[in-house]
This record gives structure tokens, C-alpha cells and sequence, in this order.
């Protein structure tokens, strides 16, 4: 088969497909390991890949006012945490699990997010905005909330993980520019061969996620389950509580992308801040809530549809 053909079939089928994306990492463990590094360049691909398919005049109109998209990023990292704390506190969990649900629930926004926005036909000019906010505030957010609510002492480096993000949005602004440049008027027709693009760089993203995971449910299996039940729920939460907080205030359509992004988190930052002394069943929740974030939107996508479709 062409590969562009190839490529544009995955592009029209990309929430059908995330969910096998996680196969991958777990069929090739060995591999997992080794791609570990491919980590930091493949967000800042992903990233270039949603600019590249952003509308810009959109963009442009949400940067004129950023108050908004700020404010909702602040409430992300601190009322929702505030708000679903409570709530698995009452429900009996395991307190590792109530922890690590907790942690996810004051962690940014994963920057992935714009991306698989514009495949649910979302808002994916808000949702990178959110994300770049919610990741630039967290270290003023993330450390006290840890503390009073957990008792963790987060010392988080604020200039070394705002450099780090400053250098993934310049290097995907530059190449979205670059890519934007050479397409010229065929950027729309496109379209559906980008988004075949940035689903496969999201298939080789979920190998290095899964490192270690195999292990974990060979010698765990009951735990590995509830966790990734929870990591189901938490993310599901978070989307709800933001989605109906908002749209009130918001159009329908702005509510659900703020809701969607409140659900996914940069759950991977919790392993660089994290003390050595910290719960080894945090780590595994990281690894267990990446099931949910590949496969939540195929679960949401009809819904969505709907909900957009009145």
C-alpha cells in the first residue's frame, strides 16, 4: 500500500487507533527501555504536528485575551485538585492509590493534548493554551498543594522546567512555521496526512511509557488492575468536574476542551519531582494512567459527536 494512503487512512481512524498505540510498548518491553530517550523529541514533534494543523486566527484571538484561558489553567491546577481530594478520600481506595489520583489531579496538562483535541473536533487552539499555561504555573501551584494536602515537600526547579518548555514550544513554533511555509495552499488537503503523521509519532510515544509495565503486572496483577480502574475514574473526574463548571460561562464546545484537558496530565512530570523516598505505587500509577489517555478519547468521540452535533 502507498504509505501516504496509509497515512491518511490512520489520520481518518486516529481515536480507533491510540488504544493499540499501547501494544506496542507492551509487546516490545526491551524496546521500552531504549526509547526512553525519544521522549523529549517526540512531545516537541507532536507539538509542531497540532501547531502546524492549529487555526492560527483562532490562536491569535485567544493570545489577544489571555486572561480567560489563564484563569482556567489556575483552576485546573488548584480547584480541581481541591475539589476530587475529598471525594476519592471517601471512597475507601487504597491510600497509595488516593495519593497518586491526587498528585495526577495538580499535575499540567499533557501537551499531547492539543492534538488529540483537533481529532475529536475540539478546541485544539484552547487546549494548547491551557497546556502551555497549566505547565508554566505548576511550579508555583504543584509544590504547596502537595505539601498541605499530602504531605509531600516537592522542591520543584521553576527555571529549569520553564526552560525546558520554553525550548519545546520554540522548536515546534519553528517548525510549524517551516512546514506551514512549504505546504503553502495545500496545507488543508493535507490535513488528514498530518494527522496520520502525528498518530503514529503518538503509537512510537507509547513505547517508552510502558517500560517496565509487563513486570509490574506479572508480580501484581490485582494491584496493576485496580490502578489503572482508578486512573480510568480519575481522569473521567477531572474532565467532569471542569466541563460542567464551565459551560455556564462557556460555549459548549470550549466547555468540553476544557474538561478534556482538565482529564490528561502531564502525569510523567511526578517522576522527575517526585522524593527517591516517595511510594513506589505512584510510579506504577504513572505507567497505569497512560491506558486511559489512549483510550478515553476513542471512549468520548461519540459523545462528543453528539454533544457538538446540537
Amino acid at each position: 500500500m502507498n504509505p501516504l494512503v496509509l497515512l491518511q487512512r490512520m489520520g481518518r481512524h486516529a481515536t480507533t487507533l491510540l488504544p493499540f498505540s499501547l501494544l506496542l510498548g507492551l509487546l516490545f518491553q526491551d524496546l521500552a527501555a531504549a526509547a526512553r530517550p525519544l521522549l523529549l523529541p517526540l512531545v516537541v514533534i507532536l507539538l509542531m504536528l497540532a501547531l502546524t494543523r492549529m487555526d492560527w486566527d483562532r490562536l491569535r484571538a485567544l493570545m489577544r485575551r489571555p486572561g480567560p484561558a489563564l484563569l482556567l489553567a489556575i483552576l485546573n491546577l488548584v480547584a480541581v485538585p481541591l475539589v476530587v481530594w475529598p471525594i476519592w478520600q471517601g471512597l475507601g481506595l487504597w491510600p497509595s492509590l488516593v495519593t497518586a489520583l491526587c498528585l495526577s489531579a495538580m499535575a499540567p496538562g499533557i501537551i499531547s493534548a492539543a492534538t488529540t483535541a483537533s481529532f475529536l473536533r475540539l478546541d485544539s487552539s484552547l487546549a494548547l493554551l491551557l497546556s502551555i499555561f497549566t505547565n508554566f504555573l505548576v511550579p508555583f501551584t504543584l509544590p504547596p498543594l502537595a505539601l498541605w494536602l499530602l504531605g509531600f515537600d516537592l522542591k520543584i526547579g521553576l527555571i529549569d522546567l520553564s526552560l525546558r518548555l520554553a525550548i519545546i514550544v520554540t522548536l515546534a513554533v519553528a517548525g510549524a512555521f517551516v512546514i506551514r511555509r512549504w505546504l503553502g495552499t495545500r496545507l488543508v488537503e493535507t490535513g488528514t496526512t498530518l494527522d496520520g503523521i502525528s498518530v503514529l509519532v503518538l503509537m512510537v510515544f507509547a513505547i517508552p511509557l510502558m517500560d517496565g509495565v509487563v513486570a509490574r503486572a506479572t508480580a501484581e496483577p490485582v494491584k496493576l488492575a485496580g490502578f489503572i480502574a482508578g486512573s480510568f475514574g480519575g481522569m473521567l473526574l477531572c474532565n467532569l468536574v471542569m466541563a460542567v463548571a464551565t459551560l455556564p460561562f462557556l460555549d459548549r464546545r470550549s466547555a468540553l476542551t476544557v474538561g478534556y484537558c482538565s482529564g490528561g496530565r502531564h502525569n510523567a512530570l511526578l517522576m522527575a519531582v517526585l522524593p527517591a523516598t516517595a511510594d513506589p505505587d505512584i510510579f506504577l500509577f504513572i505507567a497505569a494512567v497512560q491506558f486511559p489517555i489512549y483510550i478515553i478519547p476513542a471512549l468520548l468521540q461519540p459523545l462528543y459527536r453528539r454533544l457538538l452535533a446540537r
